[in-house]
């Protein structure tokens, strides 16, 4: 099913792409986007013509492939099992495919700086359009790094697990200073 995931994922690539479009993204692919780092919740939290755009590659697939029906509930399982753990914040990928695979330390950087890794399993087609973005928690610097950031400016609490409201909201989960 090799060509399942590339044919999906180019797809994915540019459909994604397409609702970073600036007039797109404020109605359609924001509501995922609240997340800065991103959560196992944040993965099926998408507007829902969002969700049906980037659920077309999957129906179109088996009708230009022809697919054994329990194949395809078979590719279902993997693709949400896979939207999942991209947005679970475990880094942790084989050192020789960090390159390769667009992992959860891709998406998260895709979160966090919004123009880059917009791929679903691969860095392949980022590439060919000029969007990726080595991850930065590859590189020492990732959300945990934004946070310490947000904690030296002031915009938020300097002792993580002080959850105490004294004029803050809560950001995309983290907890801030009012302004």
């Amino acid at each position: 099913m090799i060509s399942f995931l590339f044919f999906t994922d180019m797809c994915i690539y540019w459909i994604h792409r397409f609702l970073h479009y600036k007039l797109i993204y404020k109605y359609f692919h924001k509501p995922h986007h609240i997340w800065k780092i991103p959560t196992p919740f944040a993965s099926h939290a998408f507007h829902p013509l969002d969700g049906f755009l980037q659920s077309v590659p999957y129906h179109i697939y088996p009708f230009i492939f022809p697919l054994h029906k329990g194949v395809y509930l078979g590719l279902y399982i993997f693709v949400n099992v896979w939207t999942v753990s991209i947005h679970d914040g475990d880094y942790r990928i084989p050192k020789f495919l960090e390159d390769v695979i667009n992992g959860s330390a891709h998406h998260t950087d895709h979160h966090l700086y919004f123009d880059y890794n917009y791929g679903q399993y691969f860095t392949l087609w980022d590439r060919i359009g000029g969007s990726y973005k080595h991850p930065s928690s590859f590189l020492g610097k990732g959300p945990h790094d934004l946070i310490r950031k947000m904690k030296e400016e002031g915009k938020l609490n300097s002792n993580s697990t002080d959850y105490e409201p004294r004029n803050e909201k809560s950001v995309n989960g983290i907890l801030c200073k009012e302004d």
